[in-house]
């Protein structure tokens, strides 16, 4: 096991983790009894999908600069939680559970994390977008994120995605406001959703973007649905 890295090690199976004095690390364990397996249906549900994606018996994963930075605040937050006690403590703690084996799933295997270090950590931006596009992001937080100055990191993403960060943050959020309009048919949930605080601008980029307002969309995915048994009749 290495730097920055999360690992796996199945319930039941008997190991020994030994010091290598040349390269000192802090290790932090977080452990869960079978029980809690057999209590949690997401847990029961993530496990063999861990064992399944890793051709090891202790899946491991690299973790770049978000997913080091998340998984970190977890581990916190369950220490926290722990000393506090109650059952709001234990939902918190088996919530944490939870996140680090989505983490898991999601880092990258570390048999495959050969790419540079800024490699990585801009990948661990993609990530972050990813999860948080509904959310303010600003280019300094995620140049910070990989240590370099915002315009470094603006030529970086530009380099990589094809795209200046905002045209990647607006596309991602007009395709998920998207979404959330063929599925409800609001507006004005939709904009909220997927991250624009103001409808109007939301109205400006969904046009800007697509060639129509958010009513044509609704209006071209009503005329395109198939008839219903009302329609017919």
């Amino acid at each position: 096991m290495g730097k920055d890295e999360l690992l796996l090690i199945p319930a039941g199976d008997e190991h020994r983790l030994v010091d290598n004095p040349s390269a000192p690390l802090t290790l932090v364990i977080a452990c869960f009894a079978d029980r809690i397996l057999e209590e949690n249906q997401s847990l029961k549900l993530l496990i063999p999908e861990v064992k399944s994606r890793f051709d090891t018996p202790y899946p491991a994963v690299h973790l770049h600069s978000y997913r080091r930075g998340a998984v970190r605040d977890i581990y916190k937050r369950m220490l926290l939680e722990q000393s506090r006690g109650g059952p709001e403590a234990v939902a918190v703690l088996h919530a944490g559970i939870l996140e680090l084996m989505v983490h898991l799933l999601r880092g990258e295997p570390t048999n495959k994390a050969t790419s540079l270090s800024r490699e990585q950590a801009l990948n661990g931006t993609l990530d972050y977008i990813e999860d948080y596009f509904h959310t303010p992001i600003r280019v300094k937080d995620l140049a910070e994120m990989c240590g370099i100055s915002s315009r470094r990191y603006s030529d970086l993403f530009k380099q990589r995605t094809g795209k200046t960060v905002v045209q990647y943050l607006s596309e991602r959020r007009v395709a998920y406001a998207q979404e959330r309009l063929r599925q409800t048919g609001q507006i004005m949930y939709a904009a909220v959703a997927a991250g624009f605080s103001d409808v109007t601008h939301f109205y400006r980029v969904v046009k800007r973007m697509t060639g129509m307002t958010p009513g044509d969309y609704l209006e071209e995915i009503s005329s395109d649905a198939p008839p219903t048994d009302v329609d017919k009749g």
